[in-house]
């Protein structure tokens, strides 16, 4: 396993109006460099593809900003996992990070739903800005931005409940030296973490 510094700036908050974003912008307008890991197990299996821990990262900047931890218990036979719920100024909020893939995040959509009627006031989609794969790079968060009108335009949730979900948009850098994460840099990750000794 090797590890790689990195660190999450740039915190923007989607759409600006709606209940959620009333409640929840002192908080994250409040959020500046966040550190964290990518680390890459094991550089032959799966295109030496990358793990991080930004979720415990990014809950405990938000701790920091004044946030309680926060124990959301969701329906029976709901097969949903948040990655972690908060309180903040007498309400609740449950947290969905899709680090990778976009196509997955009409799907956050739907589990956002779950969450705010297991009781969560609120719920929150965070999404890079620049997910590093072998092609180049996504967007999540405008990708993320476009599903979310698309959900206002067509009726894909009502403007109330729609009303309560949040899009965090966040930059990734490397911690050495600075650069968004890119295709570059995913690849001199994956080349260093080869050249590294085998543990047996």
């Amino acid at each position: 396993m090797t590890n790689f510094p990195a660190y999450a700036s740039d915190f923007e908050i989607y759409p600006k109006d709606g209940e959620a974003a009333r409640h929840l912008a002192p908080l994250f307008n409040g959020l500046g460099r966040i550190d964290f890991t990518f680390r890459v197990d094991d550089p032959a299996v799966n295109q030496g593809q990358t793990a991080s821990d930004f979720d415990t990262a990014l809950e405990a900047g938000l701790r920091a900003g004044g946030a309680t931890p926060f124990a959301l218990q969701l329906p029976a036979g709901v097969p949903q996992e948040l990655d972690f719920a908060f309180t903040f100024g007498g309400r609740t909020v449950a947290v969905e990070i899709e680090k990778a893939n976009r196509e997955k995040i009409l799907r956050d959509f739907l589990k956002c739903h779950i969450y705010l009627h297991a009781g969560a006031h609120f719920a929150v989609v965070a999404l890079p800005r620049n997910y590093a794969h072998k092609h180049g790079i996504w967007n999540l968060f405008e990708f993320g931005m476009e599903r979310y009108n698309e959900c206002r335009t067509y009726g894909f949730g009502t403007a109330e409940m729609l009303g309560r979900i949040l899009l965090l948009g966040f930059n990734q850098r490397e911690a050495a030296t600075n650069r968004l994460l890119s295709k570059t840099t995913r690849e001199e990750m994956r080349t260093h973490a080869a050249a590294q000794p085998r543990r047996t």
